[in-house]
């Protein structure tokens, strides 16, 4: 640790506001990512051209954060774009230094409050001599990349079986298929439970949160979660009530897991009733045409959390194929989710392992050999 220095930030970065978009510029180019208060959604500008640290300045829940742009991304005046001596320091490096240091304490938490460039260059930081740097967020951005693989191949497997399905069941649909409703295919589960009353139990948590980070459950204490929460067995469907015309989760419960598994009220529990219905009613009700259909009956007086009515769903109309086609479309269909979950336990996995170094390596603890 002898080498190592301490430095204020504003000594290895200079520091600039974002700002908002040109509109006539957006018309002219497009869509391409933004870095907005807490998230990236939006238009490009050619403001931001490299890849450079961001800091989220003030947004709801996300004052503190540090990001990396994409190239050729645009940050707005929510954000603090740091421009860092690649002499001195290395980008990934400081990047990993607060995912584990936020700097949302610099915020004092007033209505108007934010994370200002004169807080940014007081701030002190330790850091290796540059090679260390290097080679610590090599480590961890090889981790991070894995994480990324698997997630992209994913969404491959996804439209995979997005494809197998129309094929089936669009392309193919038989005239004597029997029409009915999802309530045909599925129950309607909702069977309550208080982990609040089991303070030193650990449950897995399907919550909104953890579907939107990595679709996996996240494992929490009884005494940390404070509201009733459905119970989960294997070969479910959740289907997300809250907002479903702006965002999609439909999360596919596999065959294999945890006991003291809950889920967020938030979700409507589909159990069908054989299992052999779960792949074919999962992507019925995940296709574009249908899953659009279903979303457009929310209905709510606040326009930021609409949610659906479980009639909307278990109402909607299906079918219900012959016994020969749902055998021959399961045997081709359930690879492709096995994978899919293997993949995510894969990807859990290394997280862990990220988060178990991350503190070590940024600390010293733990050394790189150059």
């Amino acid at each position: 640790m002898s080498a190592w220095k301490e430095r204020k930030l504003g000594e290895v970065a200079s520091f600039s506001y974002g700002k908002m978009p040109d509109k006539n510029r957006v018309k002219e180019i497009g869509v391409f990512p933004i870095f907005s208060g807490y998230q990236i959604t939006g238009y490009y500008d050619e403001y931001n051209s490299d890849e450079d640290l961001i800091i989220v300045a003030r947004g709801v829940g996300g004052t503190g954060n540090v990001k990396i742009s994409p190239k050729h991304s645009y940050v707005t005046n929510l954000s603090i774009i740091a421009k860092l001596d690649c002499n001195i320091v290395d980008k990934k490096y400081i990047y990993y230094n607060y995912l584990i240091n936020n700097l949302r304490y610099l915020d004092s938490g007033s209505a108007q409050s934010q994370i200002t460039i004169s807080d940014l260059q007081r701030e002190p930081i330790i850091f290796p001599p540059l090679p260390e740097q290097r080679a610590i967020a090599s480590v961890l951005s090889s981790l991070d990349d894995k994480i990324d693989l698997l997630h992209r191949q994913n969404k491959t497997l996804e439209a995979m079986a997005e494809v197998v399905f129309r094929y089936f069941f669009v392309d193919n649909r038989k005239a004597f298929w029997q029409e009915c409703t999802v309530s045909k295919l599925a129950d309607h589960e909702k069977i309550s439970i208080n982990p609040n009353r089991n303070p030193n139990t650990l449950f897995y948590h399907y919550s909104i949160s953890a579907f939107d980070e990595m679709q996996m459950p996240i494992c929490e204490l009884g005494s940390l979660i404070q509201s009733n929460k459905y119970k989960v067995t294997k070969n479910k469907i959740l289907f997300s009530k809250l907002n479903p015309h702006k965002d999609k989760r439909v999360w596919l419960i596999p065959s294999s897991i945890p006991e003291n598994s809950i889920c967020s009220t938030e979700f409507q529990v589909l159990n069908p009733k054989a299992e052999e219905y779960l792949p074919f009613l999962y992507c019925f009700i995940s296709h574009p045409g249908n899953y659009d259909e279903i979303a457009a009956g929310v209905g709510g007086t606040s326009s930021s959390h609409q949610r659906i009515d479980p009639e909307v769903l278990f109402k909607f109309k299906c079918f219900l194929p012959d016994d020969t086609t749902l055998t021959s479309y399961n045997e081709m269909v359930k690879p492709i989710f096995e994978k899919i979950h293997h993949n995510r336990e894969s990807m859990q996995a290394i997280i862990r392992l990220r988060d178990l170094l991350l503190p070590k390596l940024m600390s010293g603890e733990v050394r790189v050999k150059l």
